[in-house]
């Protein structure tokens, strides 16, 4: 991604307001295609920009930020698999909460890939692979340490419309897949889920619908298994650990920014009454506005 891009370019979603839109209200516009199943932190933000290069729009967790009325059925699915305390998503469920998209990347979509499988038997599975080391320490440096940084953790408490929202995505998957609930537990527990994740996707995933894909080979072997014309731009390539870094500093100074707004919505209109009635009693035992 260009340096020389402004923050609202690299980061639009960031920078519109978001669409609280009910996905339940919506249906399925386009066939989905693509289900780039890699985990986070393997160039998901590549795959999406790739894909929605060859005419896949994809959905990729960043999408959450301007579409906030997506949470509740993406907690309601998480809930229903991971903790069974609502009804299991049917392919209806996936149609409305993905129906404007061919295409997903990235979580909390990856989590459900048996689900997705089963329900779109027609779409291809791409699978980036990264090594496992190289792999964890991006993860740790980035998801993990984001999720239990004590500063977010608590805009999160304060901003309950925004910040608060995207954790309550991020609590439940890393409680119901990750099954952690601290930073050593996860950190401890990623490698052996990310090994279990790659290892299902390859059992249960036809070898006619699957692609083993590294990002460094470019556009031909995807645009081969996919069925498309190699573009005439070069393969996209995001430097993860950056963006994801400088999105996350944008989402806390929104965050600070919401819970300051509310703060002083509650407190001005305090502050208004209590000058009202010190005014009033003052007026009471001064005498004023009485005649002697």
């Amino acid at each position: 991604m260009s340096t020389n891009l402004t923050l609202q370019e690299k980061h639009p979603e960031l920078f519109t307001e978001s669409r609280d839109l009910q996905p339940r209200q919506r249906k399925r516009v386009v066939p989905m295609e693509v289900l780039s199943l890699g985990m986070a932190r393997t160039g998901t933000a590549s795959m999406q920009l790739a894909l929605n290069i060859l005419g896949f729009p994809c959905y990729h967790g960043i999408t959450l930020i301007a579409n906030l009325g997506d949470i509740e059925m993406w907690n309601a699915a998480l809930d229903a698999k991971f903790f069974g305390t609502d009804d299991p998503f049917t392919r209806e469920d996936w149609d409305l909460l993905l129906g404007n998209y061919g295409a997903v990347s990235d979580l909390p979509a990856v989590l459900f890939a048996e689900d997705l499988l089963r329900w779109y038997p027609d779409a291809k599975v791409v699978l980036v692979e990264r090594d496992i080391e190289r792999w964890f320490r991006s993860f740790d440096d980035g998801v993990i340490a984001s999720i239990w940084n004590p500063v977010i953790r608590t805009i999160a408490r304060l901003d309950s419309r925004f910040v608060g929202k995207l954790g309550s995505t991020s609590e439940r998957w890393t409680a119901g897949w990750m099954e952690a609930h601290s930073k050593k537990e996860m950190q401890d527990k990623a490698r052996g889920k990310c090994k279990e994740h790659y290892a299902m996707i390859k059992r249960v995933t036809p070898p006619g619908r699957l692609l083993i894909f590294k990002l460094e080979d470019g556009w031909e072997p995807l645009c081969s298994f996919l069925e498309k014309p190699i573009p005439n731009v070069e393969f996209p390539r995001v430097n993860e650990s950056a963006a994801l870094a400088e999105k996350i500093r944008l989402i806390a100074r929104r965050g600070i920014r919401n819970a300051m707004v509310a703060y002083f919505k509650l407190v001005v209109p305090m502050i208004v009454l209590a000058i009202g009635l010190w005014a009033f009693r003052s007026d009471i035992l001064l005498g004023w506005g009485h005649t002697s």
